[in-house]
């Protein structure tokens, strides 16, 4: 048969228990949700703050940018460069000069694989501004200018499928670069 100091044993555990789950609980912030935008965004590429269509593609893993003339090079032994030029929704065409810093291979529908050069950009989203690794591709064929990849929006941004334009790019660090 319990004895009563056992029985009050139980209570004190039982009741500390409850009570430091529920000071845990209390103790815990809030976990900040990322901001929201539609699946088409205007958005600022560069150092300079390109305006570009964008795509906001969850299914990508990558970004991937419409790049014209694009000139592989060798700096060195090793290093391989890429001269380029953006150009923006108004417009203005900016002319790059950058490392690769790797080689994305995409498969075409007809077969075969497709090599483009990656390299490392400034993208701001609505206030979002982040380095995204960003492929150069011939995007003519696309309505966008710019493809936004997972890379980039993960753990940022939230992507609403039934809406469009729903933010305006406003990084300061863009422009502060």
């Amino acid at each position: 048969m319990p004895t009563r100091s056992n029985f009050y044993g139980l209570a004190l555990f039982f009741m500390l228990w409850t009570t430091s789950a529920t000071a845990s609980e209390a103790v815990a912030a809030p976990t900040p949700q990322p901001d929201a935008f539609g699946w088409v965004e205007n958005v600022l590429v560069g150092k300079l703050g390109l305006r570009m269509k964008g795509k906001l593609d969850t299914g990508a893993d990558s970004s991937s940018v419409h790049a014209y003339d694009v000139e592989l090079y060798k700096k060195g032994e090793k290093d391989t460069w890429v001269k380029f030029r953006l150009v923006g929704k108004d417009g203005r065409t900016i002319r790059y000069d950058q490392n690769v810093i790797r080689f994305a291979y995409i498969k075409k529908k007809q077969g075969g694989l497709l090599r483009r050069p990656v390299i490392r950009l400034p993208i701001c989203l609505g206030g979002i501004y982040a380095h995204a690794e960003v492929n150069l591709a011939d995007r003519g064929h696309f309505n966008y200018d710019i493809l936004v990849g997972r890379e980039f929006l993960a753990s940022r941004a939230l992507v609403d499928s039934s809406r469009t334009f729903i933010s305006q790019p406003s990084c300061e660090a863009v422009s502060g670069e």
